[in-house]
């Protein structure tokens, strides 16, 4: 099992278990977050032939990007909240390993991303989150190659101490990046969010 798969599995465990409230019932909080993201596309790969390599494949791999923007959390019940958010997030994909280039290739897709999350909360501080997550391309030098709209489930969990609070968070892209993708094809968002934020009760 692989790091993704361990991650997820303890968010869901967490929500599970989860039992008393970080903040009182009927408390909202808004959230400005600042932070970084890993992303690559799955399952994308560049084919090559070099004068060294016949036929040659370069996989993607994670780009470092930035992730600003806010979130609004309403406590509903002692163990059960509801956020939303609009964030700015780079995302998109690079490959090391092409021989014909100079630099490595990288792909930017950069994006207007709205998360809406369950989360699961608890009196020490900690919250595990699942929700949905529309996400409107808005910058991309591949703007004609890419789709406009795409779709993916955050799973994440945080960690507030004096309204300080850090978050991570992965983005399981559920929706093809390209517009001409074949059936075979798998490229799909994966981008992992770190950021801190702070918490003001308004």
């Amino acid at each position: 099992m692989n790091i993704k798969k361990l991650f997820i599995a303890f968010v869901f465990s967490f929500v599970v278990v989860s039992a008393s409230a970080q903040k009182p019932v009927g408390t909202l909080t808004l959230y400005p977050r600042v932070g970084m993201t890993l992303s690559k596309f799955t399952g994308d790969k560049v084919f090559f032939t070099s004068s060294s390599i016949m036929d040659g494949r370069a996989d993607a791999k994670y780009k470092a990007g930035i992730v600003a923007g806010a979130e609004l959390q309403y406590q509903m019940s002692n163990a059960v909240a509801l956020s939303g958010g609009v964030f700015y997030s780079q995302q998109g994909t690079k490959f090391d390993d092409v021989p014909e280039l100079d630099e490595k290739l990288k792909m930017e897709h950069n994006n207007i991303i709205v998360p809406l999350m369950f989360v699961a909360t608890t009196k020490y501080g900690l919250s595990a989150k699942v929700g949905v997550q529309p996400e409107i391309l808005v910058d991309s030098k591949y703007k004609d190659l890419m789709n406009g709209f795409n779709f993916s489930v955050p799973v994440g969990i945080s960690y507030e101490y004096r309204n300080i609070c850090f978050d991570v968070r992965y983005n399981i892209g559920l929706t093809h990046i390209y517009k001409d993708q074949g059936a075979n094809d798998t490229s799909r968002n994966s981008t992992f969010m770190f950021t801190l934020g702070y918490g003001i009760d308004i």
